[in-house]
Formats: structure tokens, C-alpha cells, sequence
């Protein structure tokens, strides 16, 4: 069992306590509030980044300027771990949408002292499929012609987050005017699916919204 000294590693814990102790003297853990960067498309990636607590955005913006979400993240994952893998330089920018906890762990000393190790890089497969399987909802959101269904589908997908996302910022996230989500919202309210308090959503009953959705 991980002691109270590593809490902050216990996404590594397949690592022994001594690998475990090493991280610890080459992270540093950081707070970050809403809204806070922490990263700039075209930094360098001189850290791994490990989100421990709360929800990061990785977002750029298209050719008139209008924000793009790429990603949201939901602690405890890695953010954008494919750059330093790649060692690449950051394609997008990383903001909060909570107030956030991350560790930064040098990744110049990881890679030289973990990367190699089968148990770490059967984790870096693990974490990136499920980066991938995040982009095949992002698509699949976005070519579906039935606002409806895209969001039951993210509010069923993801209701562990909707306490810390208002409704303005799903309807941004999944390329839904304001007005045409309000709609549908009040549809699934009607129908006692959701409850809308103070721009936040719950849901009420799972499996009359699991059937907006088109498995």
C-alpha cells in the first residue's frame, strides 16, 4: 500500500516504493486556479505533466480566431503525454476550468531513469488509447447531424464533470449554439431526464437518456 507520503503518485502505483521516491524528488506539484495557463502552443515540454485534481482544456483557435476545444481532462490523467514521448513541442495551449492540482516531473531525468522500464511503457499505451478513444467521441460528436443525441451522449459520457461545467460551456465544447442547446436541455428537463440548477446539469433518469443515444 502506497504511504501517505507518495498520495500524489498513487497513478503510478504499479512502480515500487523506492521508484515511487525517486519520482517524488524529480516532480514538483504546482496549484493552478480557473483560467490559469499551463502551457503555450510551441513550448517546449520540459515536464510530463500529471493532472492530480480538477478539470484542464486543451484548446488553439482557427483561422478567425474563435477557440477550438481539443480536449478536456479530468484529474488524475497526463496531459498531452504524446510530446514528450514524441518530444515535440506543444501543439496547443492548456487552461483550467477548476481550480486545478499538477505535477510536473522532469522529464529529462523520467525518461532516462523510467521510460524504459516495460511496466512504464505499458502505461503510456494504456493512457494514449484512451486519448484516442476520447478523439473518436470528439469526431463522432461533431459529424452527427442530431443535436440531441450528441448531447446525451456527452452528458452520459461524462457525468462525473458536469458538476464543474456550466451548460454555456458544454453547448462550446460540443460546437452547439447556446440557444440550440437551451432547447434541447428543456426538452430532457420536460421529460424529467435532467435537472438544470443554476446552470449545472444532473441526471435523473440514466436510462430514458442512454436512449437518445444511437449505439
Amino acid at each position: 500500500m502506497i504511504n501517505k507520503t507518495l498520495e500524489d503518485f498513487s497513478f503510478f502505483n504499479f512502480l515500487n516504493e523506492t521508484d515511487l521516491l525517486r519520482l517524488k524528488e524529480i516532480s514538483i506539484k504546482k496549484y493552478f486556479n480557473k483560467d490559469e495557463i499551463l502551457f503555450y502552443k510551441g513550448d517546449e515540454a520540459k515536464y510530463l505533466h500529471l493532472l492530480l485534481k480538477g478539470i484542464a482544456k486543451l484548446y488553439t483557435y482557427d483561422h478567425k480566431d474563435n477557440e477550438v476545444i481539443i480536449h478536456n481532462l479530468m484529474g488524475p490523467s497526463l496531459i498531452a503525454e504524446i510530446v514528450n514521448y514524441e518530444e515535440l513541442k506543444f501543439p496547443a495551449n492548456c487552461s483550467f476550468e477548476t481550480k486545478a492540482e499538477v505535477l510536473l516531473i522532469d522529464y529529462d531525468k523520467f525518461k532516462k531513469e523510467f521510460l524504459l522500464k516495460p511496466e512504464i511503457s505499458m502505461f503510456f499505451i494504456k493512457s494514449l488509447t484512451k486519448k484516442i478513444k476520447a478523439l473518436e467521441s470528439f469526431i463522432n460528436y461533431n459529424i452527427s447531424s442530431n443535436s440531441l443525441e450528441k448531447i446525451a451522449k456527452f452528458l452520459y459520457d461524462n457525468e462525473a464533470i458536469l458538476i464543474n461545467l456550466k451548460q454555456v460551456k458544454i453547448a462550446q465544447i460540443l460546437n452547439i449554439t447556446p440557444e440550440t442547446f437551451s432547447r434541447k436541455l428543456a426538452k430532457l428537463k420536460k421529460d424529467n431526464i435532467i435537472q438544470n440548477d443554476k446552470g449545472y446539469i444532473k441526471i435523473l433518469n440514466h436510462e430514458k437518456l442512454k436512449n437518445y443515444i444511437n449505439n
